[in-house]
């Protein structure tokens, strides 16, 4: 907590739990760590407003755990203890640098604690995609070799961690150094380490992180940061069965936390649905289940949607009071300190001259507050304007409104107003989008973090699509333009929620479009919205069991649970050893897939009979292609690998030839179809003449 005040600029105090982080403990620790607790099979559900410190309430549950399976259990209680996963890129770099000042702080209790010392090393380890950090050593060697030549070493960074979690020292120098020290990754052996550059900090030797694929299957951290989506490697590599306690002398993980809940929807949280019921089948091997701990701001129907993901029932935490807006620990805000919602819609205006009359006013906000003399707040209060757009069509328009427009209209105000003129300083606009490398976003949120009360290089305007909606925990935004209303409510809580966390009151202008119906009504009744905001979420659904999702994933998770469970049919070439004759293959197979089918049973019990003749099907179908391959001799394949004369059981998608259909990640449900546009006079031209 002291670390957490430091990172936001604050002078660290005696650290203080909030009450309900603390209820949370009470109530969920005891199904927590007695694996035959009533309630272990409850998801406890934390329901909390943005901002209201639910990240620290689960952290600190996972430390707990962490601590008790060491005291409890020695050496076997080592391994990976908590798996935590998140549904964003940006949502899991930012909320790695917290799990890691969890992990920094029990490494030094593990060095001066007698009760702690002895115990094996805490870590944590980032599991994301070899698109984001290296999948091997060797991988990991060339990216620090890249990252040595680099002119612009924070550019070139693909292992993610941008400063220490301990002491948010930058890691990386700002420009290309002749020092190896000043980069905070250094070469051992075969093998690369993360460290802080700074020789006073305790963790200038080594940091307790792990962000290589390779060495995150060798020895399991303590803590797993995951993004969902990285589970669907279960059924391409064996090896990482060991995250999960397989083939390990480790006891197996006994805490998941899925943060932002709400955002497992649609056809994303339809597939994680499959695989999780593969997951937790996994993880009963020793007899005991998970305990499922889930966070979330914005959700309606909870119940159906816990029931869709893991088959289990909820218990919604703190419960709701007399009324809606009041909890045991949380009521509204009465002395109108909150974050103040302003509404715009300009009547006979295009879109572009709304956005230019509406950012200008929002840029001259500190000069103009500074007027104000001793009751002024700080110049970096509202220095930073935060441009939410619904589209990137609309991001791209404004973005060169920003440079070109928004300038030539602050001018002649500042002369007229009799305050300072504030440009707009083309390098000082930031974007975070989709379209941002994995690479940069570390970058970017070091940059937004830069007061301009400290420096010149502080962000002037953010340019964000729905990227920053989630997670993303910057105190010193305070300004945002929303242009246009979202399409859901959800997603209009948790990006307005971006603004005014710190000790500044947040200010929310959104820019209504008086053309479009939906809008308007938005307008019309905005009062009446905001002062219910939480009461106009919409619900989520997930349909894991349906006959689409079946088709998209059912093959892909009975490859990853019976090459998980049965050693013989783990390695790559493995697969054409099942064989539905053996009665032994037979029994083990009917053991997993009866486990499978229970958990279809409890999530949708009218999809189970349908299910349960597809999953035979589909073991059928492997059987037959294993039986012909071993009569030919020419060997059966899960995926194909090149200078191989075996067939292969699986495929991706545009990959041609026989196999089962499966994504490398839980996004991938759907090949891409490419389009080409053509313009009517070029096919004219290429037409042939009627005449």
């Amino acid at each position: 907590m002291r670390q957490g005040d430091k990172a936001k600029g604050k002078t660290p105090g005696e650290p203080q739990w909030r009450p309900f982080q603390l209820g949370f403990l009470l109530i969920a620790l005891a199904s927590t760590v007695e694996p035959e607790h009533d309630d272990r099979n409850l998801v406890d559900l934390i329901w909390f407003p943005t901002g209201g410190g639910k990240t620290e309430a689960y952290l600190g549950l996972a430390a707990i755990e962490i601590f008790r399976r060491r005291l409890a259990y020695g050496m076997a209680g080592g391994g990976t203890a908590v798996l935590t996963r998140y549904t964003l890129r940006l949502l899991t770099s930012q909320q790695f640098q917290r799990a890691a000042a969890l992990i920094c702080a029990m490494e030094l209790m593990r060095g001066v604690h007698p009760s702690v010392a002895g115990m094996p090393p805490f870590s944590i380890g980032l599991w994301v995609g070899n698109e984001v950090t290296p999948g091997t050593r060797t991988d990991a060697l060339a990216s620090l070799d890249r990252l040595l030549k680099a002119a612009r070493p924070e550019e070139a960074n693909e292992f993610q961690i941008e400063s220490c979690p301990w002491c948010q020292t930058g890691l990386m120098p700002d420009s290309k150094s002749n020092k190896d020290l000043d980069y905070g990754v250094r070469r051992e052996g075969s093998a690369t380490v993360l460290y802080c550059v700074n020789p006073e900090c305790e963790f200038h030797g080594r940091l307790p992180l792990e962000v290589v694929d390779e060495a995150i299957y060798e020895e399991p951290p303590t803590i797993l940061l995951a993004t969902v989506d990285k589970f669907a490697r279960l059924q391409f590599k064996p090896e990482a069965g060991r995250l999960l306690g397989l083939g390990t002398t480790f006891k197996q993980p006994s805490l998941i936390i899925q943060d932002e809940l709400h955002l497992l929807s649609g056809p994303l949280g339809t597939t994680v649905a499959v695989f999780d019921a593969v997951i937790q089948v996994l993880l009963s091997r020793s007899g005991t289940t998970p305990k499922i701990v889930a966070s979330t701001a914005t959700i309606r129907a909870s119940d159906d949607q816990v029931k869709g993901l893991y088959g289990r029932e909820v218990a919604l935490y703190p419960p709701s009071g007399l009324d809606d807006d009041r909890t045991f620990f949380s009521r509204p805000v009465e002395n109108g300190q909150g974050r103040l919602y302003i509404g715009l819609m300009p009547q006979s205006v295009s879109q572009p001259s709304a956005v230019i009359s509406a950012v200008t006013p929002l840029f001259e906000m500190p000069h103009a507050l500074a007027l104000e003399g001793i009751a002024a707040p700080p110049r970096d209060a509202y220095w930073t304007v935060v441009l939410y757009h619904n589209s990137l069509r609309e991001l791209g328009r404004t973005s060169t409104l920003v440079v070109d427009d928004v300038n030539g209209r602050l001018e002649p105000r500042a002369e007229r107003l009799g305050i300072p003129f504030r440009k707009v300083r083309a390098g000082r606009v930031l974007e975070l989008t989709s379209r941002r490398g994995a690479e940069q976003l570390p970058k970017d949120l070091r940059a937004l973090r830069i007061r301009a009360d400290q420096s010149d290089e502080a962000v002037d305007v953010v340019l964000s699509s729905n990227m920053l909606s989630v997670g993303i925990d910057i105190p010193r935004l305070a300004v945002m333009l929303m242009v246009g209303q979202p399409k859901t409510t959800a997603e209009y809580i948790q990006a307005t929620s971006r603004v005014g966390r710190g000790d500044i009151r947040g200010v929310v202008v959104t820019l209504f479009r008086s053309s479009r119906a939906r809008d308007r009504s938005h307008f019309e009744t905005f009062r009446g919205y905001h002062e219910a905001l939480y009461r106009s979420v919409e619900p989520t659904s997930v349909t894991p069991w349906s006959l689409a999702s079946r088709d998209r994933s059912l093959a892909g998770a009975l490859v990853a649970l019976l090459r998980q469970s049965i050693s013989p049919l783990a390695a790559n070439d493995a697969a054409v050893r099942l064989d539905l004759q053996d009665n032994r293959f037979t029994q083990a197979v009917e053991r997993l897939v009866e486990k499978f089918l229970s958990y279809v049973d409890s999530s949708e019990s009218l999809e189970l009979q349908e299910t349960e003749d597809m999953v035979w099907r589909l073991l059928r179908d492997w059987d037959r292609r294993a039986s012909r391959a071993r009569e030919e001799k020419h060997g059966l394949e899960y995926e194909h690998r090149p200078k191989s004369d075996a067939g292969a059981l699986l495929k991706r998608f545009g990959e041609p030839g026989e196999g089962w259909l499966v994504g490398d990640s839980m996004r991938s449900v759907e090949p891409n179809v490419a389009v080409a546009v053509q313009e009517p006079q070029e096919e004219v031209l290429r037409g042939k003449d009627q005449a």
